[in-house]
């Protein structure tokens, strides 16, 4: 824990238990995926159907902005799973923090801090949007770092440091995606299949964006049944 983190932990958490309303308010918005992942999948799936004449380069934008939250999100349960086991804010016991209203004290009890998986998949979902239309980037931003990653830090979920460092890996991931994979031929060919068989596509992609909306919980989920079913080990 960084002395950057403790000062901006600290003043947050002296606005605790101020109001019963804002501290649940926090809550919901910290367990809610529909006011979470699925804002900003709707403005995703709007940028798709946008009629403009950028739409096929756009498409081609959204495919490798979803194929980045996918590798961004895995990446962050990597590095949560090997780099050192980091306590979340509620669970430290010098800071003494004051747990908000509606707040379980065992909330992600034995989940790493570090880097926030919020901050991963959201970034790079709002950065994806930004490399699209700035206005709905811009929003993206704003939302994901307003109504996303600042309650959990009021919450006592993650650290600041935690955010951007989370924010910093989403984003470099889907920057370099874009860069490097804009003009490669199975990009061209994904892209060209979204148009000419729209009807095996769109389901997939549904799926692709129903899983970034729902954060992944339900292929974690069956991953870590897996890992139970042959007892494979994980770094812990």
């Amino acid at each position: 824990m960084t002395d950057f983190d403790t000062v901006i932990i600290t003043y947050i958490n002296h606005f605790s238990r101020h109001s019963c309303i804002v501290d649940h308010l926090f809550t919901f918005l910290a367990q809610s995926h529909l006011l979470k992942g699925t804002v900003l999948v709707t403005i995703m799936w709007g940028v798709t159907f946008k009629d403009n004449e950028r739409q096929s380069h756009n498409r081609e934008r959204i495919i490798i902005t979803s194929i980045s939250c996918f590798v961004a999100m895995v990446l962050a349960r990597l590095l949560a799973l090997t780099l050192p086991f980091r306590l979340r804010p509620l669970h430290e016991k010098s800071l003494h923090f004051l747990l908000p209203y509606g707040m379980s004290p065992t909330s992600l009890e034995h989940w790493s801090s570090f880097p926030s998986d919020h901050a991963v998949l959201f970034f790079s979902l709002s950065t994806g949007l930004l490399l699209i239309s700035r206005k709905a980037g811009i929003f993206a931003l704003f939302y994901t770092a307003m109504f996303i990653c600042f309650p959990r830090i009021y919450l006592g979920l993650h650290y600041p440091t935690d955010i951007i460092a989370g924010a910093v890996i989403g984003m470099t991931i889907v920057l370099l995606s874009n860069i490097y994979l804009i003009k490669s031929t199975w990009l061209q060919s994904i892209a060209n299949w979204s148009y000419s068989k729209p009807h095996l596509f769109f389901p997939v992609f549904f799926l692709l964006t129903y899983q970034i909306a729902d954060m992944f919980e339900d292929i974690r989920s069956l991953v870590s049944e897996v890992v139970k079913l042959f007892g494979i080990t994980l770094p812990s």
